[in-house]
């Protein structure tokens, strides 16, 4: 029998057994998304004004990203997934993707766009293109990826890249949680499309529930 195999199997069954989950909440103190007066401004980091049409869902959780950082595990499997184009708008305004992964941006509108970022983690100019035309990015960095419109200024969606395995959107109720988390010592972080980026820290256990609360506008948390 092959040892290493062995061993890295047995590594694998105790990093299990020694396991604790997260299990967190977001609190919104008060209303973030507004609809702008003015076209929304190209920042890289965050924090920028969002359109919000009549009849628009009123679920900020849905425009907040949460995802841990630390530990050795691996990122999770590079996916494709497709950010539309639709009603002068991006559809869905969030996604959350594994680093490697890649997006495809359809045009289903009558008119042209022009889809653009000038962030960090990932810069692209796709080009004028009409409906039934698609572009495809793919994402090799982790970090917040703004996008935008040059054509039709107040369309903005961001694309969080991620080396986590560990991420997702919080539910309608601000509940996020995060199971068979090595125990060690961890940043929970959490975006969120108007309010921006926010960290804390929390040690997971080797078995049970370490428990964090988020509240936006983001205050500073100690360390637990």
């Amino acid at each position: 029998m092959d040892l290493p195999r062995v061993v890295i199997a047995f590594l694998n069954l105790a990093l299990l057994a020694a396991a604790g989950d997260v299990s967190g909440h977001a609190v919104i103190t008060k209303r973030l998304t507004k609809k702008p007066v003015a076209p929304a401004v190209y920042s890289l980091r965050g924090a920028a004004p969002t359109v919000a049409p009549e009849g628009d869902a009123d679920n900020e959780f849905d425009r907040m990203v949460v995802w841990l950082e630390g530990g050795s595990a691996a990122p999770a499997a590079p996916t494709t997934v497709v950010m539309n184009q639709l009603n002068a708008r991006f559809e869905p305004e969030l996604l959350v993707i594994p680093v490697g992964s890649s997006v495809q941006f359809p045009n289903s509108d009558p008119i042209f766009h022009n889809v653009f970022s000038l962030s960090k983690a990932e810069s692209f100019d796709l080009g004028y293109y009409p409906r039934g035309k698609s572009r495809t990015v793919k994402f090799d960095h982790s970090g917040i990826v703004q996008v935008y419109c040059h054509l039709h200024a107040s369309m903005y969606a961001a694309i969080v890249v991620t080396s986590s395995p560990w991420f997702g959107k919080p539910a309608a109720d601000g509940s996020f949680s995060f199971t068979d988390v090595p125990a060690g010592h961890y940043r929970v972080m959490a975006w969120h499309k108007v309010a921006g980026l926010h960290q804390t820290e929390i040690d997971v256990p080797q078995s049970g529930v370490s428990e964090v609360t988020l509240h936006i506008p983001f205050d500073t948390e100690p360390r637990r």
